[in-house]
């Protein structure tokens, strides 16, 4: 007897690898450093012992070609998942710097639909995001097992590398693993919400937009 099994409602993640992310990694290297020295309290969310900028990356024109990248990429999973056409893709960004023994704690994004991280700068022992199970009721009775499964696991880890992105949906619970080197990581997140475009005669505002703040909850 043949048993077969089938997956339902999977929890996705996507990741790709800019291909010519050398000298943009450089770039968004010294644009943190210099936020951070002009801004050296940054703001606090889920980051523990590290340095937050304001979510406002996506308003700075220094940062015109990671923001286009952000939503292209944005676009293309909308795309996988039978979004809508024609809606308006607006995102919000920060970055991240962690310096050794920083770290951040779970937490989830509300009030958007996409979620992800670019990593800038990266080393072995930096820590990397983890994300959890999200199905609760499945932890009511747990089996004994030898190995966890993709079906058992309650947490995944992912390494995280330069010039590559994470964009996973912003309910999914995640976190950052200590940073155990001698260096800082560096990193970018980011949320995407998705809208119907407005009408030509709606009133100026209405409707989410590329200066609306969403993030509660962040710091991936």
């Amino acid at each position: 007897m043949e048993i077969l099994s089938k997956n339902l409602f999977p929890s996705l993640v996507w990741t790709a690898i800019f291909d010519d992310h050398d000298d943009l990694d450089r770039e968004l290297y010294s644009l943190a450093n210099r936020m951070r020295a002009n801004d050296p309290e940054g703001v606090a969310n889920t980051n523990v012992k590290g340095w937050q900028s304001p979510n406002i990356i996506q308003l700075l024109p220094e940062f015109g070609e990671f923001n286009k990248r952000i939503l292209e990429v944005a676009r293309n999973i909308g795309e996988s998942q039978n979004y809508e056409k024609d809606l308006e893709y607006h995102h919000e960004a920060w970055i991240n710097i962690n310096p050794p023994g920083a770290h951040n704690q779970n937490h989830i994004h509300p009030n958007c639909h996409l979620s992800g991280v670019y990593y800038v700068k990266v080393f072995p022992d930096c820590g990397g995001i983890f994300f959890r199970d999200p199905r609760m009721m499945s932890l009511m009775l747990k089996p004994p097992i030898t190995q966890a499964t993709q079906f058992m696991a309650t947490e995944v880890r992912m390494r995280p590398e330069a010039g590559r992105i994470f964009v996973f949906p912003a309910w999914l619970e995640h976190g950052v693993e200590t940073n155990m080197g001698n260096e800082e990581r560096i990193s970018i997140a980011f949320n995407v919400r998705v809208a119907k475009k407005r009408a030509k005669n709606s009133p100026a505002g209405a409707g989410p937009g590329p200066q609306q703040q969403t993030r509660s909850a962040s710091g991936v």
